[in-house]
This record gives C-alpha cells, sequence and structure tokens, in this order.
C-alpha cells in the first residue's frame, strides 16, 4: 500500500512539475521571440552583419600581403638563425683545435698512454 501511495504522489508531482516547467518554459520562449524580433534588435543584427560582412572582405583582401611579409620575414630570421649557427660552429672549432706548438706529452695526457717519467703505467 505505502508503494501506491508513492507511486500516485510520484506521478502527480511528475504531472504537476511537467504542467508548470512547460508553461515556464513557453514564456520564455514568447519573451525571446518578442525580443528577437524587435526592430531596434532588428537593426543592430543587421549591422553587426554588414561590420562581419566588411571585416571577411578586408582579411580576404589582405591576406596574400600579410602572407608574403610572413614567407619573408620567417626566410630572414631562418637565414639569420643558419649564420649564427654556422659561426658559433666554427668558433667552437677554433676553440678546440690543438696548437702546433703542443709536444706528444700534452697529447699523451689528454687521451693517450699515460706516462709515469720514462716508464709507462702498469694496469
Amino acid at each position: 500500500m505505502k508503494k501506491l501511495i508513492f507511486l500516485a504522489g510520484l506521478g502527480i508531482g511528475f504531472v504537476v512539475g511537467a504542467r508548470s516547467g512547460r508553461e515556464t518554459y513557453d514564456k520564455l520562449e514568447a519573451q525571446a521571440r518578442q525580443f528577437a524580433q524587435d526592430p531596434r534588435v532588428q537593426e543592430q543584427a543587421d549591422k553587426a552583419r554588414a561590420a562581419a560582412q566588411d571585416a571577411a572582405a578586408t582579411v580576404k583582401e589582405r591576406a596574400p600581403e600579410v602572407a608574403a611579409a610572413a614567407k619573408e620575414k620567417a626566410s630572414s630570421a631562418a637565414a639569420t638563425a643558419k649564420e649564427k649557427a654556422s659561426s658559433a660552429t666554427h668558433r667552437a672549432d677554433a676553440d678546440t683545435a690543438p696548437d702546433a706548438d703542443t709536444d706528444s706529452r700534452d697529447s699523451a695526457a689528454i687521451g693517450g698512454d699515460a706516462e709515469v717519467g720514462d716508464r709507462p703505467l702498469e694496469s
């Protein structure tokens, strides 16, 4: 019996809620239509539409110029970066090149066989 009362209350609540919800929805819809059909709103919408079309035309007209300028700047930046990288590589090579005046003992210490006095080190 409790389930039946609960289900009846649930059904009544659903119907009443749906009706009041529908009425609220219908009121909001009517207000939105009235607002959208207002001549002042229509006038502003037309102005916005015209401004958007003008902006689109301007973008379409200027796009090739902007693309060409961007391509030129990118090429220039790439050339500058390539020059700097090449310059840095040449400087690094010059800094690490061995001097002609170094003797064989320096090169041995750098990576060759190490010696103590006149004898080679033993492992």
